[in-house]
């Protein structure tokens, strides 16, 4: 399983924002392998964390490809004031009391 981290510093969010980022969802929700997603609050700022979670690497490799996806990687600048991107492949998870809160959503 690998992990996708979108650390996000939000900027100003207009409507074509809210658009393509509802497409890119859809795009992430049609890939075989999309397993879920998870959003943090920094308390102490704006900042955002958000957690896509992928069955394999060629899933979030076709997922990267969508159109939808590159158009919002070239427009970043509109509504972010930074950002970063990390992939994770994770090799082991393991705990307990999350109940139906575990990792990863169904």
């Amino acid at each position: 399983m690998y992990l996708v981290t979108f650390r996000l510093d939000p900027g100003e969010y207009d409507a074509a924002f809210h658009e393509l980022d509802d497409a890119i969802q859809a795009a992430a929700e049609e890939t075989d392998g999309y397993r879920g997603k998870r959003t943090w609050h920094a308390p102490e700022s704006e900042e955002l964390l958000v957690v896509y979670y992928w069955e394999h690497l060629d899933a979030l490799e076709s997922f990267g490809a969508d159109p939808t996806h590159e158009e919002a990687k070239r427009r970043w600048t509109e509504w972010y004031d930074a950002y970063e991107v990390t992939v994770t492949e994770i090799v082991d998870a393991y705990g307990s009391g999350f109940g139906d809160d575990a990792d990863p959503p169904a």
